[in-house]
């Protein structure tokens, strides 16, 4: 039973940490993204109904992908070139999405509550099978191709931190100032932290709506948000917004399991995740007032 805790543990928190690994890029520069709910949920419309049109799951992924990225360079476009505030837009982002998934939806498809799709290609599953009886090849095994993608992305994120981006990224956040006079392209490189958090985000709609075939307005629930609590506890150190996520992840299975195979109230079981993240939080800036007092 604790090897499929951690299991599901695993798939719960890969969206959260693939939208809080995006959303990292952008908190580096100074310019944190909260527009990753939205993103998220536009994500998961895109890549089921275009991969249900054209019969492919890679080319939902992929449609899903240049959406996010559009709607996420479209957050920086008005932050730069109209001088809003960058968590307004990103509200207001959240809330347009919000309305317009559910306008195509009933639009497109004739209804605004779950939607079906029957002609999406199943992803191809990775698959260990050995004599050991330990649980560890349930704890390894029985990952999607989308999951596995996600962990490539984690990977990556760790690889961009150590390029000469990566370091510029840091700098722009340090002082931004500063490193416009030292000669670097202020502007380019914040855009290009939001094309990345976009695709980031992408991938982790994707993740939601892909394996289970199916979109309802709000599927997301909260993971956007929740990737936001994980980007910032988890600071510039992507393995430490992965590690954040992780625990964020469990307390998303936890609370299914909880409604599923326990009596537990459903209004306590849905609460958990955020119980959890308010813990994590506090205990974060517990943590941090104790090490500059020393």
């Amino acid at each position: 039973m604790l090897i499929q805790l951690l299991r599901t543990s695993i798939s719960s928190a890969l969206p959260i940490s693939t939208a809080a690994l995006g959303a990292s890029f952008t908190h580096m520069i100074g310019k944190l993204n909260i527009a990753v709910e939205g993103t998220m949920l536009l994500a998961c419309f895109v890549s089921v109904y275009v991969a249900d049109r054209l019969n492919s799951w890679f080319l939902g992924l992929l449609a899903a992908l240049i959406s996010s990225c559009i709607l996420s360079l479209s957050v920086w476009s008005l932050h730069r070139y109209f001088r809003a505030n960058i968590f307004v837009v990103g509200l207001g982002m959240n809330v347009l999405v919000s309305g317009l998934v559910v306008l195509l939806s009933s639009t497109l498809l004739g209804s605004k509550g779950t939607i079906f799709f029957e002609k999406i290609p199943q992803l191809p599953v990775l698959r260990l099978s050995s004599s050991r009886s330990d649980g560890i090849d349930a704890l390894l095994s029985e990952y999607n191709a989308l999951e596995l993608i996600a962990i490539l992305a984690v990977l990556f994120s760790w690889f961009v931190m150590k390029t000469p981006f990566g370091l510029r990224m840091k700098a722009v956040g340090k002082n931004e100032s500063v490193a416009k006079q030292l000669g670097l392209n202020v502007d380019t490189i914040a855009a290009s932290s939001f094309i990345l958090c976009g695709l980031y985000c992408g991938l982790a709609g994707s993740l939601l709506a892909l394996p289970l075939g199916l979109f309802v307005s709000g599927m997301t629930n909260n993971r956007g948000w929740l990737a936001l609590v994980a980007a910032v506890l988890g600071g510039d150190s992507p393995l430490g917004v992965f590690g954040v996520s992780l625990i964020l992840g469990f307390a998303v299975a936890l609370s299914h399991r909880l409604q599923l195979q326990t009596n537990v109230p459903s209004e306590i079981a849905f609460s958990v995740p955020m119980i959890l993240t308010l813990f994590v939080a506090l205990i974060y800036n517990a943590l941090t007032k104790s090490r500059k007092r020393g």
